[in-house]
């Protein structure tokens, strides 16, 4: 039986109370608080913040994204820290952070302990914000890291990983303003070992704890804000059983065979 559960409350404060050694990865996305090019628009609601034409997002402001940068840098060693102390060794962090940020945030998981691998593309394709005169902002980056050595016989599948992911923004159906797809989210999901237990500090809308669940994997999320976490905890419950996928036999470069989930069991509100 898969548990993925959504615990509501502060992550720090929540970590403390989880015990050594008992995830198996960290897939997460986090406050970047780097939205706004000056003080007065970096301390705005997300809800304005992040919205193309600057009038308010129905969806819920969600908190932590006002800090300044070393606030921000500061809050990021402790928690980073924190998710390294419950996770085993060999265990895998990914970390959503965009351009401005991403610097910042291989300093801070160095500076925790975690040893840097390096950095995922998600390729938001044409549906990324255009902008006029200037690169669409097209790429959003994730930083991954390990605690420790990995054995390079893990227990994947595949056992070979892609690094750049091309998946559309969300279009319709979001309940939270920075809601990521689960078809992304699966795809980072895999760098798990089978059978593990996946933890998100910041699981928003719970798009890793559903991308988890249909994939086999236990999993904890954490979210702040009471709303979002039940919404979060909704959307997990309504992955039932005949909607999880599985692991299969997948092709291996070169060897012939499958080389995918079985996608004909994806729930139809899976970029929800």
């Amino acid at each position: 039986m898969v548990d993925c559960r959504v615990l509501c409350g502060d992550a720090l404060t929540i970590l403390a109370t989880l015990p050594d050694e008992s995830f198996d990865g960290v897939i997460t996305d986090p406050p970047y608080a780097s939205g706004g090019l000056t003080i007065t628009q970096r301390l705005q609601k997300t809800s304005v913040k992040y919205t193309g034409n600057k009038t308010k997002n129905p969806l819920p402001d969600f908190e932590g994204d006002q800090m300044d940068q070393w606030t921000w840098m500061k809050w990021s060693i402790e928690w980073l820290r924190e998710a390294k102390r419950v996770c085993k060794k060999g265990a895998v962090l990914v970390c959503f952070i965009d351009f401005r940020q991403v610097g910042a945030l291989q300093h801070c998981v160095m500076r925790s302990g975690w040893l840097l691998r390096g950095l995922l593309v998600w390729d938001k394709t044409e549906s990324a914000r255009p902008c006029l005169g200037r690169y669409s902002y097209q790429p959003e980056f994730m930083v991954w890291c390990s605690k420790g050595d990995m054995a390079l016989s893990r227990n994947i599948s595949p056992s070979v990983l892609k690094s750049i992911f091309r998946v559309p923004l969300l279009q319709a159906g979001k309940v939270h303003q920075t809601q990521k797809p689960v078809e992304l989210m699966r795809e980072l999901c895999r760098v798990v070992e089978i059978g593990g237990t996946i933890l998100d500090p910041f699981c928003g809308s719970g798009s890793t704890l559903v991308a988890a669940k249909q994939l086999g994997y236990n999993s904890v999320g954490i979210e702040s804000c009471k709303a979002i976490a039940e919404t979060a905890q909704n959307r997990v419950d309504a992955v039932n059983a005949q909607t999880l996928l599985t692991h299969i036999p997948i092709q291996e470069p070169g060897k012939g065979g499958l080389l995918a989930f079985n996608s004909e069991e994806v729930t139809p509100n899976d970029h929800m």
